[in-house]
């Protein structure tokens, strides 16, 4: 916590540097906001209250017509970045406005990184012995333990994860102590062996690139970073004797290698590449060291039709060996931790996921055993009571919030250990009983964004919650979208221009909504909804203000999409064994048929039903069209990169538009694609994306705007608590 004498100092910092000497607006601005960032004054920062307080406009102040606190908000944000980049460099509180409201975002910066590791050994060693020798608190019931970690909440389908945060700070009332308190988005877990270090990854709060830190609890040191690449760092792991730490590099958006690094000198080893289906960044992949030493576990893809699954590294000579088999047209293995005694192995298999166990023969010798299945999610796994139990965090309870559950090895029914103020995952246990677990608040808001340089971002509605995957209706004047701002993830309309949108659903807390489309003449809207591990196709009227359920599968229908008419909805669906596209009666007077089409996501009719375009993905992000008419193929557009967005298309305007990112997940490039001519150009470039499968983009009907999802706030803490 960032105490209110440090953030007056270093604001008196920044506005008496010379960054911002000569600017007397411009600090009033900056002053006005920090000033106003504490408790119930955050909601005055609204426009039009900045307006009239420091720039003297009259309440009747119109901010359509007159720009000046986005004039100055921008120059402030730039003159931000300025003073960090130069005589701000090392200051240990940072100060930003964050794009798309005026609230400050104030936390201390992390320390630049150590390369001389020579003293580690005796610094472990004093570590060891004043942890050891400091009081240990009460041991409590299980049912009001648990502390540690924010991280991230993501709940996906095969393509990554999906937030499931309540934007909220937790009770204190637990006496949870805090276990640090640093900028950026924590994730990755994991004590050593002794107990005395704990190693995690942090996303810089400015670059957004993930790096490996230790941190030794209780000591007053700074954390200390392991390395200086330039590219995304996670997962770390220790070695049985906390010589060595191994993390994943990610080398681009799919592939990625194992580092150890050894302590004392700094020396590193290389295993991989390895590849993925998610997004290194976004999904990390699984990374554990077994108790000898001898191997490391991790996941890789064999191709991309096949689903990942886990492997076992030989450390000596970095032969790899699969532990599992996952079915085919799943997701895969994701995550995984070695037991205490080496002999079996936790995993999670599938998007949103449920717990295994397998031993480290391999499912070659003998299957995995299922412990969950109602596919509530996996989102990190530990070890307790020697091997006996496994940690895990779920979303299975009654508030729409993930937490830390238990379950026996053997299988049984999971048990809450976590309290309910906190969205829980990731834990991490060490040998002592000490529990670390992730707490995440995330906020992000629907951003209207012009294709015309110069002109500002601005805020479609204001959110406390998650808003993402929009969708504009085609005649322009409704945008639906999933949000959270109810409670739990439900689907909302809103009026372009208008103050507040409106709730459309209601279903149980526990639903996830997906991949929203509109019908061709703006009156209903077509959606997936994912409950107890199936996903269906849901039509809401506008008309008639009702909802009717489309498809019934116990499998999963997703990414539905409208046909030039409106007679039919194509949609995603792997009934058959392999996700391909099929089509059904939007009416329901007939059965659904496939069109033999492989795809999950990233296709759409076009507006003359002449054609379906298909996204498809690899080394590069490619665009192709079927004739509907014959099934004849042709390319139409092609280039290096990623699909940034789990809605991967866009038509308007007689245009394809779809959004590629390279490396870095957080930023996008709008491509502009003629289908006829084959033409394609760059129209506009979004930065500060939330991750992956918050996101979303659709274009205005004329071409000239976008709608996307852009973060508000992103913050978390660890806590730590006794655990038996």
């Amino acid at each position: 916590m960032v105490q209110q004498r440090d953030i007056d100092a270093q604001l008196r910092r920044i506005v008496t540097s010379p960054t911002f000497s000569g600017s007397p607006r411009s600090i009033q601005f900056l002053r006005f906001c920090v000033h106003h960032s504490a408790g119930t004054k955050a909601l005055e920062l609204k426009e039009t209250t900045i307006a009239v307080e420091v720039f003297n406009r009259s309440p009747d102040y119109n901010p359509k017509s007159d720009p000046i606190v986005r004039v100055h908000a921008r120059r402030v944000r730039e003159k931000l970045d300025q003073y960090y980049s130069t005589e701000g460099n090392d200051d240990p509180i940072r100060i930003d406005i964050p794009k798309g409201g005026y609230v400050p975002l104030i936390s201390r910066r992390l320390p630049s990184g150590k390369t001389d590791f020579s003293d580690w050994e005796e610094q472990r060693g004093a570590s060891a012995v004043a942890i050891a020798n400091q009081p240990q608190p009460p041991v409590r019931r299980a049912s009001k333990i648990l502390a540690l970690i924010l991280t991230i909440l993501l709940g996906g389908l095969g393509v990554g994860w999906m937030f499931r945060s309540r934007a909220t700070t937790p009770s204190r009332a637990h006496g949870l102590p805090q276990q640090l308190s640093i900028p950026g988005r924590l994730s990755d877990p994991s004590w050593s062996h002794n107990g005395s270090q704990l190693a995690f990854a942090v996303a810089d709060d400015v670059t957004g690139i993930t790096h490996v830190y230790i941190d030794t609890p209780g000591s007053g040191s700074a954390p200390i970073r392991l390395s200086h690449d330039d590219h995304a760092e996670m997962r770390p792991v220790w070695s049985p004797d906390d010589r060595r730490v191994a993390f994943l590099r990610s080398l681009d958006l799919s592939r990625f290698e194992i580092v150890c690094l050894t302590l004392k000198d700094g020396t590193t080893r290389s295993f991989g590449p390895f590849n993925t289906t998610a997004y290194v960044t976004e999904e990390h992949p699984a990374l554990d060291w077994s108790p000898d030493g001898s191997l490391l576990l991790s996941t890789e893809q064999m191709s991309p039709s096949s689903p990942m699954r886990l492997v076992l590294l030989s450390v000596a000579n970095g032969e790899r060996v699969a532990l599992t088999s996952p079915p085919t047209g799943s997701t895969g293995d994701i995550d995984g931790k070695f037991s205490p005694d080496g002999k079996w192995v936790a995993f999670r298999r599938g998007g949103l996921g449920d717990l295994y166990v397998v031993s480290i023969q391999g499912e070659h010798e003998r299957p995995a055993s299922r412990l969950t299945f109602d596919m509530r999610g996996v989102r990190g796994i530990a070890w307790s009571d020697g091997g006996r139990t496994i940690l895990f965090g779920t979303n299975r309870g009654l508030a729409n919030s993930f937490g830390i559950w238990k379950i026996p090895m053997t299988g049984g029914t999971p048990q809450e250990v976590s309290p309910p103020e906190f969205d829980a995952v990731e834990p991490a246990l060490s040998r002592s009983g000490r529990l670390v677990f992730a707490h995440r608040d995330l906020v992000t808001a629907l951003m209207i964004h012009s294709m015309k340089p110069g002109v500002p971002d601005r805020a479609l509605f204001a959110s406390n919650a998650i808003d993402k995957a929009p969708a504009l209706s085609p005649d322009g004047r409704l945008v639906a979208f999933v949000s959270t701002r109810g409670g739990s993830e439900q689907l909302w309309l809103g009026r372009v221009g208008d103050a507040a949108p409106r709730q459309v659903t209601h279903f149980q807390p526990h639903g996830l909504i997906l991949f929203s489309a509109w019908s061709p003449d703006s009156s209903s809207v077509a959606f997936s909804f994912r409950e107890d591990a199936a996903t269906n196709i849901y039509i809401y009227s506008l008309v008639t203000d009702s909802l009717r359920q489309v498809t019934a599968t116990h499998n999963r229908d997703i990414a539905p999409v409208f046909g030039a008419d409106g007679k039919y909805i194509y949609y995603s669906s792997n009934d058959d064994g392999t996700s391909r596209i099929w089509r059904v009666r939007a009416d329901g007077s007939e059965h659904a048929e496939p069109m033999f089409w492989e795809a999950v996501t990233g296709y759409l009719p076009s507006s003359d039903g002449k054609w379906m375009y298909l996204v498809g993905t690899g080394p590069s992000v490619s665009l192709v069209r079927i004739n509907l008419q014959d099934g004849t193929s042709e390319s139409v557009f092609q280039t290096t990169g990623s699909p940034s967005f789990a809605s991967d298309i866009v038509m308007a305007n007689g245009f394809a538009y779809v959004a590629v990112s390279t490396n870095d997940c957080s930023q996008a490039d709008i491509y502009q694609i003629s289908p006829d001519s084959k033409t394609a150009k760059v129209v506009t470039h979004l930065t500060d994306l939330p991750p992956l499968e918050v996101s979303g983009f659709t274009i205005s009907p004329d071409g000239e705007s976008l709608i996307t999802t852009r973060t508000v706030r992103n913050t978390s803490s660890f806590y730590s608590e006794a655990f038996k």
